[in-house]
């Protein structure tokens, strides 16, 4: 979805959830000049391959605010998606070089010459994103971004350039990255410090690539155990026995429901997409109580709510794996400081995204940003 194009009117509130999405030659899910916007629990896969716009499996890019924003309150909300094989095949006519092709992104929310910057935030949460060829999740020139209880496995697959990191940032600032699992390809990156302020990555796993630019003091660098890796049908990425991300993350309070649509554990839920013990390894729904249809609205920071084949490597070690922290909008660990790249953080914001957007298929134009 974009602006509409005779009036130039952001669209806004609009919802996109339960579809499947694939084989469109430009962006699959693209919101576009828009606000509140939900996309929830679509499967996207096999799209941006064939477009010169540099476009990504689901994508939100330069949102404007519709009734004011702050960035204690989610006004968009990317949760409880499958999103894997985008890739991008044809060169950006913009730079003539190759580009995105991205599992999800959060694109260039600090603003431009041609957009004021955006004041609401964004909850990135409970989703698939695997064998994408450039990044499973990352937020680009962009705020107030929140990339939480994520899977990404083996992205980075495009040969056309230089591989993306799994799960990151870049020159963002006011960017929490919390309880995600990043499995990588060989000689991926793992994350980034580039040109970010007040960044924060804390209760991730990392595995395969290179090692963290950056590690907070509970993340860890170890095998998450999932169940079957791989980019086929029958990739599994819930958590086996002995998984070190059962029962170590840290609480949020806008994230209460798994991947399934399972209820998370209060005290220290596990990392990544799936609680430990879900029953099913399909597409659910929803990802949270607070993303449901029906039930949203946009709630303040503090309104906590209760409640194939392998393509990898197996690196080494493992660091120090605490289980106390973030508790919603708690801005630091009480086992250490986060590991951060820029200052401290503001109150997390909890609330509910209300609804819009995005259904960019086939040839959709999506100007996408390159990351250098």
């Amino acid at each position: 979805m974009e602006q509409d194009r005779s009036t130039g009117a952001p669209s806004h509130h609009i919802e996109v959830t339960g579809n499947e999405v694939h084989d469109c030659a430009g962006g699959g899910i693209s919101a576009i000049d828009s606000d509140h916007v939900t996309i929830s629990g679509n499967h996207v896969f096999g799209t941006s391959w064939y477009a010169v716009y540099a476009t990504s499996g689901i994508s939100v890019l330069t949102p404007r605010d519709v009734g004011g924003g702050e960035a204690g309150t989610y006004k968009i909300r990317v949760t409880g998606n499958r999103v894997h094989y985008n890739e991008t095949k044809i060169k950006w006519e913009k730079c003539g070089c190759y580009s995105d092709g991205n599992g999800i992104i959060i694109d260039t929310l600090k603003g431009d010459a041609d957009h004021p910057a955006y004041k609401g935030r964004v909850l990135v949460a409970n989703n698939l994103s695997y064998d994408n060829g450039g990044s499973g999740i990352h937020s680009y020139k962009s705020q107030h971004v929140d990339i939480v209880h994520n899977t990404a496995f083996a992205n980075g697959r495009s040969t056309r350039m230089d591989s993306y990191a799994n799960i990151f940032a870049h020159d963002s600032t006011d960017v929490r990255l919390l309880n995600n699992i990043a499995h990588g390809r060989p000689g991926q990156a793992t994350n980034s410090t580039s040109r970010n302020v007040d960044v924060t990555y804390d209760y991730n796993i990392y595995f395969g690539g290179k090692a963290p630019e950056v590690r907070g003091a509970n993340d860890v660098v170890a095998d998450p155990k999932l169940v079957r890796t791989g980019t086929g049908a029958d990739a599994d990425f819930r958590l086996s026995e002995g998984s070190p991300a059962a029962g170590s993350g840290t609480p949020f309070a806008a994230v209460t429901t798994d991947f399934t649509g399972a209820r998370r554990a209060l005290g220290t839920p596990d990392r990544g997409a799936y609680g430990f013990g879900a029953k099913s390894s399909g597409v659910p729904g929803h990802a949270s109580d607070a993303s449901s249809p029906g039930q949203q609205g946009d709630a303040p920071a503090g309104s906590g709510q209760s409640a194939g084949s392998d393509p990898t490597a197996s690196p080494g070690g493992q660091a120090g794996n605490g289980t106390q922290g973030i508790a919603g909008p708690k801005p630091h660990s009480a086992s250490g400081p986060l590991a951060e790249t820029g200052g401290s953080h503001p109150a997390l914001p909890l609330g509910i995204a209300a609804v819009v957007l995005a259904l960019g298929g086939g040839l959709l134009y999506a100007a996408r940003r390159k990351r250098p």
